[in-house]
This record gives C-alpha cells, sequence and structure tokens, in this order.
C-alpha cells in the first residue's frame, strides 16, 4: 500500500509538472512593482502596464491611435446642456460574475471624485462633472450630474464643455466589490470586466494576471501574463537570452547593445514613443529656477543630439515641445530645442550667478532607469555653468510619491499619452492645478489657452489652441526637452502578436505563444 501510495503521489507530482507546462504564461519584464493596483488610485506607469489588461472604458484606442468603442456602444450629445448620453454595452459581465451596469458607471466616477480615496490620474477626468464641489467638499456621496437612466443607459452632465470625455481612459470597477472582499479586496481579486483578471502579486517579484474565460469580447489565446520586477537593464537582457523572459521591454541603459546585436534583429520591435520626457525644474523647492534665464541655461547646456547617438544609438530623436506625434493636435513645426553652452553662460551671469558662483548645490534625482542620464547632467551643469549638481537615484515608489508631492527639485521624468489627444500631455503635464504637474511650473496665459481648449467642440480650433499653449511653454522653458526615446522591444520567435506601440504594448488579448 505504502508503494502504491508513493506511486500515485509520484503520478500526481508528474501531472502538475505537465500542467504546468502546457500553460501559456506569456513572461514580459517591468522595471519595478506597480505603485498601486487599483483602477482608482492610478497614477503610473507601470501599474497602467498590468491594469490597461484587467479594466476597461467607455473606449480604447488601437496602436496607431484610432478610438474604438468598448463599454459604451455609442453616446450623443445632450441638446441644450453640457454632458453626453451613453448606451452601454450589454452580456458584459465584471471578473465577480456580476453584471456590468450604469451603476457601475456612477459608483467608479464617484470613487474618483471622493476625498478619502486618494484618486490618482481619473480624478482629474470627473473635475468637471456636476456636483463635484459637493462630493469633494463631504457635503454629498453622490455625483448630481451623473443620471442612471436605466441597467444600460446613463447621462453624465457638466458644469462646463469637456468635448473628450467619452475618449478618456476611466477604467470602471465593480460596485460590489468592497461589499464581498473588504477594503483590502485589491490584494486577492481584481474588478474589472477586461480580457484577464488579477491572479497574485509577489512584491519585489512578479505580477500575474490570468486569462478571463467569461471576457465578452474576443478571448485570450495564451493562459496568463506574469510581469517579472527586474529593475537593471542588464539583468533583464540576460535573463530573456537565458530564455526566462518571452518579451523584453528594453530598457535605456541597454539600447545600444541591442540595436547593435545583429543576432537580435529579427526578435526586435522599434516604434515611435508617445512619451514626451522632460528635465524639471520645480521653483517652489529650489528658488534660482523661478528667474527664466537660469531655467533657458540649463535648457541650452543639454547637447541633446549627442545624447541620441551616445545613449541611444540613434534610437530617440528630438521633442520639440510637449506633444508627441501620432497624437491628435501634435505640431511637427514648433521650435527645435537649441545646445549652445555659451550663451548659457551669458544667460546665467544675467541671472546673477556668473560661472555659477552664488547657485546653492543641488541634487538631480529619478530612478535607477535614469542613472547613466543624471550622470551626465550633473557632469554637463558642472563643467559648463559651475553649478553643483549631486546625482540621487531614489527607490521608485518613494520617488514618485515624493514628486506628486511637488518635493523634488531637479529631475528627469516622461509621460506616456494615456489618449491620443495633445491634451493629454498639455493639461495633465503642466497645468498649474495638475497634480500630476510636477516640476510646478505655473504660467496664467498657458492654463487659460488650456482651458478654453477643453470646452471647444472644433477640433482644427481646439489644435490651434493646444499650439499656442505649447508656444507659451517652450518660449518660458517649462521644463527642458528631453529627446523623445523609441519604445524597443525584443520578442521570441514562438510569440506572436505581442506588439509595441507608441503608447506602451498592446493589450496582451491577441498574444499567442506557440
Amino acid at each position: 500500500m505504502r508503494v502504491l501510495a508513493k506511486a500515485f503521489a509520484g503520478f500526481l507530482m508528474l501531472a502538475a509538472v505537465a500542467t504546468a507546462a502546457d500553460a501559456k504564461t506569456l513572461r514580459i519584464n517591468v522595471t519595478g512593482d506597480p505603485a498601486m493596483l487599483d483602477p482608482i488610485t492610478y497614477s503610473e506607469l507601470v501599474a497602467g502596464r498590468v491594469l490597461r489588461n484587467v479594466y476597461e472604458g467607455f473606449t480604447d484606442f488601437t496602436p496607431d491611435g484610432k478610438i474604438v468603442n468598448v463599454l459604451a456602444e455609442s453616446w450623443t450629445a445632450l441638446p441644450g446642456e453640457h454632458g453626453f448620453r451613453f448606451n452601454l454595452r450589454k452580456n458584459v459581465k465584471f471578473h465577480s460574475g456580476r453584471a456590468f451596469t450604469a451603476k457601475d458607471v456612477k459608483y467608479t466616477l464617484e470613487q474618483l471624485a471622493a476625498p478619502d480615496t486618494k484618486a490618482g490620474i481619473g480624478a482629474g477626468y470627473v473635475a468637471r462633472i456636476v456636483g463635484i464641489d459637493d462630493v469633494k467638499g463631504g457635503k454629498s456621496k453622490e455625483l448630481s450630474g451623473v443620471k442612471i437612466i436605466d441597467d444600460n443607459t446613463v447621462e453624465i452632465r457638466f458644469t462646463k464643455p469637456d468635448v473628450l470625455f467619452p475618449i478618456y481612459p476611466i477604467w470602471f470597477m465593480d460596485s460590489g466589490i468592497v461589499a464581498d472582499k473588504g477594503a483590502d479586496w485589491v490584494r486577492s481579486v481584481s474588478a474589472g470586466t477586461g480580457p484577464f483578471k488579477f491572479k497574485e502579486w509577489h512584491r519585489g517579484a512578479f505580477v500575474e494576471i490570468d486569462a478571463n474565460k467569461d471576457y465578452w469580447g474576443n478571448k485570450a489565446k495564451i493562459d496568463a501574463v506574469r510581469f517579472l520586477v527586474i529593475p537593471n537593464g542588464d539583468t533583464a537582457l540576460a535573463q530573456y537570452e537565458a530564455g526566462e523572459l518571452d518579451v523584453l521591454d528594453v530598457q535605456e541603459s541597454t539600447i545600444r547593445r541591442v540595436m547593435r546585436d545583429a543576432s537580435k534583429e529579427k526578435e526586435r520591435q522599434v516604434v515611435p514613443r508617445a512619451q514626451s520626457r522632460f528635465l524639471a525644474m520645480n521653483p517652489l523647492v529650489y528658488a534660482p529656477f523661478k528667474d527664466k534665464r537660469v531655467r533657458e541655461a540649463i535648457s541650452l547646456t543639454i547637447n541633446r543630439d549627442g545624447m541620441i547617438r551616445g545613449f541611444y544609438d540613434n534610437a530617440a530623436f528630438q521633442l520639440h515641445g510637449v506633444t508627441t506625434p501620432g497624437v491628435a493636435g501634435y505640431f511637427n513645426d514648433l521650435p527645435k530645442p537649441k545646445y549652445d553652452p555659451e550663451a548659457a553662460k551669458k544667460l546665467l551671469a544675467e541671472a546673477g550667478f556668473p560661472g555659477g558662483r552664488g547657485l546653492p548645490p543641488i541634487d538631480i534625482s529619478s530612478t535607477a532607469v535614469f542613472k547613466d542620464e543624471l550622470t551626465y547632467y550633473a557632469n554637463e551643469l558642472n563643467r559648463t555653468l559651475g553649478m553643483q549638481v549631486n546625482v540621487n537615484v531614489v527607490e521608485r515608489a518613494t520617488f514618485i510619491r515624493a514628486m506628486n508631492a511637488g518635493e523634488v527639485a531637479f529631475f528627469p521624468w516622461g509621460w506616456t499619452s494615456g489618449y491620443p489627444d495633445a491634451m493629454y500631455y498639455l493639461e495633465q503635464m503642466w497645468h498649474s492645478k495638475s497634480p500630476y504637474n510636477r516640476g510646478r511650473w505655473f504660467n496664467a496665459k498657458y492654463d487659460a489657452l488650456i482651458d478654453e481648449a477643453t470646452a471647444t467642440v472644433d477640433d482644427a480650433k481646439r489644435f490651434q489652441l493646444y499650439r499656442q499653449a505649447e508656444v507659451v511653454y517652450i518660449e518660458d522653458f517649462g521644463a527642458a526637452p528631453l529627446p523623445m526615446v523609441a519604445a524597443i522591444a525584443l520578442v521570441k520567435p514562438n510569440v506572436t502578436n505581442a506588439r509595441a506601440t507608441p503608447f506602451g504594448f498592446d493589450r496582451f488579448v491577441f498574444a499567442e505563444i506557440k
């Protein structure tokens, strides 16, 4: 009997191994743990990589920036009012099995407005809904501007026009999840309608999402996606080469190696990245940044063409203003940033800091991904302007919290488009009321132009307002523009439809492992 028991146990073990081997799990790297895993507090790129496969909004967009309907089958403007009536997709279920209805739309919008939820990027999307002040002020828990007509119809009214509202990436969540699983639900389940659902998160190791077998649309052809936390670019490349990753999101520190490796040519994907990159100069933390001449001097010290050749092996290009190619409202004829060290020295002297004398020491800070860049900026500013700049590498989650709080003086960062319109950059990055204006630059003329654009229905007129606002930003040196790095990925030959796009990786519902 003991022999039979041992044999049976061995059989079960072999069966388990075979099942695991048969399971098709796509393995891809991310640079750190997501800072959050729920659609309400969502505010950063790694979290977005995971969440956009788990949650859905009214609409989404294709890799080439075209809007497609998702949870909204259609919408119409409310006659004589600022707002829309949305007709919701029927027969959609949350990961809990509950039906998606207008109640969940209202609940999600109210969660984004509530004062105690620490809402992230989505908080800005609900800022013009009627009743927002009462909810934020604690006078009401309900947004009076959101009206449920029936299970599949909802009307949303605004205090002033918000023409882009239907394409905002507001990810709707299950209104019954807290009652079911408690306030800490995000550690055990997901509350979306997407093609994948949350399985597990081991901090510092990986996040895994499983295919949603009850998905309303085209179902995933793989069983799961595992996002492995690998902060170091060299380590990630080594793991890909060892067969421990199916897809490699190439970090900037290894771009030159990947681009020069002829053996990887057939596995390499290179696409323009819809990411606006900048060197922020926070005047609220470092007083000299209040002077435009200081900001301009720093911008003139950066040799962007040299960076493109040296850091990125030409897999990058100049970003003129704020907006990236491929999104609506981009203009390719805005003034290019200049490299002029002599002019930079003169400007700094005019500002009262000749040769850097009188400038307090300053840290230039960011995450480990930017380490080489930080060293370059510090060396150039020390050598050219006489600024005492110290390199400060910070853990990612800590750094993001400090940036959002406006506590970081001097830092390079990027902002990847969440929907294919320039407003995503122009309002969220640099409007003075945006919580994601991390450089705390303020210009009243810029704000007024963006406010007007938000209420302008005509696309051509709205785009011209975008252009005017970008010119104000450029001329005032709201930040120093940095080269826009291409999105580069390596994909194993047995993996298809795992595509890098300008907006990040395409949804993994299309990926296949052969």
